[in-house]
């Protein structure tokens, strides 16, 4: 037993109120605060060249569930670089993210309201509807699911990797995640939804807490590593996040997925805080650990959204 949950996906952000107006108002999370942050041990944890001069701007928003938050990021030293041109979700690295909502229709009468298009019309999956969109501030594909469920609640991330049985051995006898239905959240005919209709790809499905971890290896399209100069500052999905209540837990974790070739910036933090760790493929992803008395300090408490929204 891994002890984690799926706490966080990270956003890089060309437009930090932007995506956050867009989560609140269409998809209904709630602010739960956010700060800046600068200097070197800022560089240091998310691996930046800019030293002392490193500045970015973080913000949280939570939705139905404890303990699981949307972090976005606006970096400004460095200059955050926008997506590469031509990017697909088959490209390696955390390629999407799906949210439960339970007025399915509200959404997408927001969504018309901001004139954010959808990639195609809703699908029904399971006897429920999906449907897919590219938030335009970090560019990122965000999967919208109908439950019955109150939400909003961040139901899967999904990586695109070069070596699936590597990945899968760290996530699974590293991390202690627990294997299961490779078709547990999607099937092949629904890559469809993000724009990739006829690809190839072999897949294994983690649960994490009340959500889901995908590892997918595309054989078609042809997946595009990163680009060797690529920083976490980058527009996109910076990372996904592993949540733990307990320190014993993440240093079991970090001890064996670092045997297994995984590196980190970082040592383990003693009381509370983040270490950001990659496979040794590149794959970047944090271990957060967050007392319960400390969640409000870290963006796990909702806090009053602005008057316009």
């Amino acid at each position: 037993m891994s002890g984690a949950n799926l706490a966080q996906v990270a956003l890089c952000t060309a437009d930090l109120p932007g995506t956050a107006r867009t989560f609140v108002e269409v998809l209904g999370f709630t602010n739960a605060g956010g700060k800046p942050r600068w200097g070197a041990d800022a560089a240091r944890i998310q691996e930046l060249p800019t030293g002392d001069d490193t500045r970015a701007m973080m913000w949280w928003l939570v939705g139905g569930p404890e303990f699981v938050q949307i972090e976005l990021f606006q970096h400004t030293v460095p200059a955050q670089r926008p997506r590469r041109p031509g990017w697909r979700p088959s490209d390696m690295g955390w390629v999407r993210f799906g949210v439960a909502v339970a007025d399915f229709d509200h959404v997408m009468e927001r969504l018309r309201a901001a004139r954010l298009p959808t990639l195609t019309a809703p699908a029904v999956v399971d006897g429920a509807r999906r449907v897919c969109f590219r938030e335009p501030g970090a560019d990122a594909v965000v999967e919208v699911m109908e439950a019955g469920s109150p939400g909003p609640a961040l139901r899967y991330a999904t990586a695109s990797v070069a070596d699936l049985d590597t990945a899968r051995r760290c996530f699974g006898e590293g991390l202690g995640l627990a294997e299961t239905d490779p078709d547990a959240v999607h099937r092949p005919e629904h890559e469809s939804l993000w724009g990739l209709e006829g690809a190839h790809r072999v897949c294994a499905t983690f649960r994490i807490g009340d959500a889901f971890l995908e590892l997918v290896q595309y054989t078609t399209p042809a997946p595009r590593p990163p680009a060797a100069d690529a920083l976490l500052s980058d527009q996109g999905i910076m990372n996904a996040a592993f949540g733990y209540r307990d320190r014993s837990d993440l240093v079991r974790a970090h001890t064996a997925v670092t045997s297994m070739g995984a590196t980190t910036s970082t040592d383990v933090p003693s009381v509370a805080g983040s270490v950001y760790l990659r496979l040794a493929e590149g794959l970047p992803f944090e271990q957060l650990l967050v007392p319960r008395d400390l969640d409000a300090v870290y963006g796990f408490v909702p806090q009053p959204n602005p008057p316009a929204a």
